[in-house]
């Protein structure tokens, strides 16, 4: 029995313990979990899947409907991972479903990703919801959110991440995360790569499914307009990236519902997500905060910088053992920008980035990141802070704090 939520929230976070998707079925079988929701819409991809959930929960609250999601991780504290209408769960809430399911946590060892997912089930399921918005956290078809009954499965893109856990080639990635397109029902992706439509094509010709693909559309100058019907929209305090995932968003919005045009262009246009191009300050200089975890997305926050006006940027980078460090830092080096690489304290935190950096005018390694933020905003007129998610809270919570 847990009394305060940050004890309890400090208990669930060091669960780790790796079970198998049947595993977890079984115990939501045994616990008579509902899977069956209403309008679950299930969203994976490589990058900007937490991005597309905001846009589409966006697009429905402002049409009038009432909308839970169902994100990872975090960027400011774990309730996060479970909202109604972009209202976390309550701390009571959080409290009381951890000491509800307490004894089968500890007697079938259910991971940190286990036990959210059985919370926001569960709570969803009291909930008076039109939809439901679930994001997978790693893969697709092994993800333990893949033991919903969507309505709507859909994929943002797909590159190479996560490799130590779903396989070494971009193959392995295709096939687990197309393992979410359900038999009968409407899959829409927005990636642009033909070999990879076409695998994707061919799953659903074998589940029944109907593909939908939502044309690429491109944009070169900030900030990014672009138009989705008769709708234009601009998106002044985005990425470049987000275009696409707002696109998608937009497309699925319109399987759903009949879409306003003001309502859903002010959705648009409003919308944020923190740690996703976030703009902050630090010594009176702007300080963008940037999840880019992987080669993917920080070649598209790279995109997006060269669109900027302003030149003169620092970047302070660190990430976390599992990602493509060595390479990141590679694409890193050859821009025209000062890097400063540096560490924060996590188990899963790299610590070897000091080793992988040979000090040059350009880039240099420190040990602290505070010193690092720092030293960037005293040299630059731009401070960009990328890398680990995890990272990225870190130093949000820093600069907030500041």
């Amino acid at each position: 029995m847990f009394y305060s939520v940050k004890s309890a929230v400090g208990y669930i976070e060091s669960q780790r313990t790796k079970r198998t998707i049947e595993d977890f079925q079984n115990t939501l079988d045994e616990l008579h979990i509902n899977v069956h929701q209403k309008n679950m819409i299930h969203i994976a991809g490589t990058n900007g899947k937490g991005s597309t959930v905001n846009y589409l929960r966006a697009i429905l609250n402002a049409h009038g409907y009432k909308v839970g999601t169902f994100t990872s991780p975090y960027i400011v504290k774990h309730n996060d991972r479970i909202c109604i209408d972009g209202t976390p769960i309550s701390d009571t809430a959080l409290l009381y479903y951890i000491n509800k399911y307490h004894d089968i946590i500890e007697e079938e060892h259910l991971s940190m990703f286990e036990i959210d997912t059985l919370i926001m089930l569960d709570y969803f399921d009291t909930q008076p919801l039109d939809f439901r918005i679930i994001e997978c956290g790693i893969g697709g078809k092994h993800d333990k959110t893949n033991v919903i009954d969507s309505k709507i499965s859909a994929i943002t893109n797909i590159g190479m991440d996560h490799i130590e856990q779903i396989g070494p080639t971009l193959f392995d990635i295709i096939n687990e995360k197309m393992g979410i397109i359900k038999r009968g029902n409407l899959f829409i992706t927005s990636e642009t790569k033909g070999t990879i439509l076409a695998r994707l094509q061919e799953q659903c010709d074998v589940m029944d499914a109907t593909m939908v693909v939502v044309p690429e559309y491109e944009t070169t100058h900030y900030p990014f307009c672009f138009q989705y019907r008769d709708m234009d929209f601009t998106l002044k305090q985005q990425g470049i990236y987000q275009v696409a995932n707002a696109r998608l968003a937009l497309t699925i919005a319109s399987k759903l519902i009949t879409l306003d045009h003001d309502k859903t262009i002010k959705a648009i246009e409003t919308t944020n997500w923190p740690g996703r191009f976030e703009k902050m300050q630090y010594l009176n200089k702007p300080v963008i905060i940037d999840g880019a975890h992987n080669m993917p997305g920080l070649q598209s926050l790279l995109d997006t910088l060269k669109c900027l006006e302003q030149k003169d940027i620092g970047i302070v980078f660190s990430a976390l053992k599992d990602k493509q460090v060595e390479e990141m830092l590679g694409e890193l080096a050859h821009t025209p920008y000062h890097i400063y690489v540096t560490s924060f304290s996590d188990e899963r935190a790299d610590s070897s980035l000091k080793k992988m950096v040979h000090d040059t005018d350009m880039m240099v390694y420190t040990s602290s990141y505070k010193d690092a933020i720092k030293t960037a905003a005293l040299k630059h007129d731009l401070v960009v802070v990328t890398g680990s998610l995890h990272f990225i809270s870190i130093v949000r919570k820093y600069l907030e704090d500041m």
